[in-house]
């Protein structure tokens, strides 16, 4: 059964990445492994020389740590809103925070589309509309994370902070937000992974300044320049997995399980 599983974790996703790196470190993809056809020079064109893949990288982790900070921030509240049952109707809210879960991302950015595309905002191309889309997209994940995190933790730490004249904000900020900090660290990353990666919302969305590194993968795959292509898929590879370790080494090994249970 050991053997057997991993036989298809090397199919799946060791084969597929040691590939990716061979040709991201050839001369010629189509000429296979040889140390006469490795070069820097794919890096060194996509960090150095090519000013929209400079663009594309920026914008990357720009708009997913945004979007990221900022589906930390809605969905804390929401948790916060519906786990102590402030307003009626919270059961409507929490189904509204997962509805993007089960909906394309495509369909999605459609839907941004036509509401922000028009004047008077006229947000479409523009980086604001990339972090709504990708905070939207992945607002499920935070707040499944947020919401399992404050079942966790007593109202009457809160009434504390309370009668002692505290409001309830005081309260989220001295209370929940310090003792939800490995939990919020986690979402984080969790965001920000996913959003760096998303391609389906931000194929429809993107301007000629708002770049992202998943849409020049397919720009360049279009134009089958593999070689460059790979070279910018294994920067972004490297980026998630030295996020997702340091998520690992900060929170803990099995966080990425742990919030996806």
């Amino acid at each position: 059964m050991l053997g057997y599983a991993l036989f298809v974790c090397a199919l799946s996703v060791l084969l597929p990445t040691l590939v990716l790196m061979q040709a991201a470190f050839a001369k010629a993809w189509g000429r296979g492994f040889s140390f006469d056809n490795l070069t820097l020079h794919n890096f060194q064109y996509v960090l150095f020389e090519q000013t929209q893949a400079q663009q594309a990288i920026l914008n990357t982790f720009l708009y997913a740590g945004a979007s990221a900070v900022a589906a930390i921030g809605l969905s804390l509240a929401i948790a916060y809103v519906v786990s102590r049952k402030l307003v009626p109707g919270t059961n409507v809210l929490a189904f509204l925070c997962m509805a993007p879960f089960v909906i394309p991302g495509i369909v999605l950015a459609i839907g941004f589309y036509a509401a922000y595309a028009p004047p008077p905002l006229a947000l479409y191309g523009s980086g604001l509309m990339m972090i709504l889309a990708f905070t939207t997209r992945f607002l499920p994940i935070a707040y499944m994370s947020c919401a399992t995190g404050m079942q966790s933790i007593s109202p009457e730490m809160e009434e504390a902070v309370r009668i002692l004249g505290g409001g309830r904000l005081l309260a989220i900020r001295k209370i929940l937000a310090p003792l939800m900090k490995k939990n919020l660290a986690g979402v984080w990353i969790l965001v920000f992974i996913p959003a760096a990666r998303e391609l389906s919302s931000a194929i429809f969305l993107v301007g000629p300044n708002t770049r992202v590194i998943s849409v020049m993968l397919f720009d360049l795959s279009e134009e089958g320049n593999f070689e460059v292509l790979a070279a910018l898929g294994a920067i972004l590879l490297v980026v998630s997995v030295i996020i997702a370790g340091v998520g690992s080494r900060i929170i803990g090994r099995d966080f990425m399980v742990r919030r996806n249970a």
